[in-house]
């Protein structure tokens, strides 16, 4: 009895060491298998470029156009006491992701592959409106809709137009960018409108290449920053006052 326990245990050794011998010959040719497996992962594909947009010089040029500053008249300085809120814009369908939108020809919505800006439009839009606003020093604070104070004026603003149009181009022609934003000044308390309009701007690429399109889109963008900033503006303090007493009277 305990000779063939023996003797099992000795054959059921043996056919164990067969057994690894025979996976090690195999190892060279399942390793380059599993190693196609893994690569097919990350393929041919290329990597995914992330863009923002800057403001350039003639925008700060544009925003600086009315500084407050020692010596300014008593109406600059008191406008200058206001604060403003910038709400997030509201985009229309299709503006409001990350993806760099194209619009093909037959009103076809759609978005450059492997491209994408750094952060969602509306929200990349905000940010530059509100640092266009602080560099252009007619309101004393600008801030998000997120800021820690209330402000004396909200600003509304939608996103109608940020996206390379192919529609209007000639075949195999370059696309033009196109951006817009409708903006509207009003009280936060009264809720009254001061002033609305549109921002917009049109800037044809110089080629049909990922970094002439973004360089076309910020060039569209700070023509488009540069009539906003000329464009909103605190109402004269007499005007703000008389709009506040007129708002009271009507009160019962």
């Amino acid at each position: 009895m305990n000779e063939a326990v023996f003797l099992g245990a000795v054959t059921h050794g043996a056919l164990m060491r067969g057994r690894m011998r025979s996976l090690l010959r195999a190892l060279p040719l399942v390793l380059p298998l599993l190693a196609g497996c893994f690569s097919g992962f990350n393929s041919n594909q290329a990597p995914q470029q992330t863009y923002v947009l800057g403001l350039q010089s003639a925008v700060d040029a544009a925003a600086a156009g009315t500084p407050v500053h020692q010596g300014a008249p008593a109406s600059a300085v008191a406008a200058a006491a206001d604060s403003v809120q910038v709400l997030p814009p509201v985009a229309v369908p299709g503006l409001g992701s990350e993806g760099i939108a194209v619009m093909r020809p037959g009103q076809r919505l759609d978005y450059y592959s492997g491209a994408r800006w750094a952060a969602p439009a509306p929200a990349m839009l905000q940010t530059l409106v509100i640092q266009t606003l602080r560099r252009q020093g007619r309101f004393a604070l600008v801030e998000s809709d997120s800021g820690p104070f209330e402000a004396t004026y909200l600003l509304s603003l939608e996103l109608t137009h940020f996206e390379a149009d192919y529609a209007a181009s000639a075949s195999g022609a370059p696309p033009t960018v196109r951006v817009e934003l409708v903006c509207a000044l009003g009280g936060r308390t009264s809720r009254r409108v001061i002033e609305s309009f549109a921002a917009t701007s049109a800037v044809a690429a110089d080629a049909d290449r990922m970094q002439a399109v973004v360089a076309a889109f910020e060039q569209a963008t700070n023509a488009m920053l540069a009539q906003l900033a000329s464009g909103v503006a605190p109402p004269a303090t007499g005007s703000t006052n008389s709009t506040s007493s007129s708002a009271a009277s009507a009160e019962p």
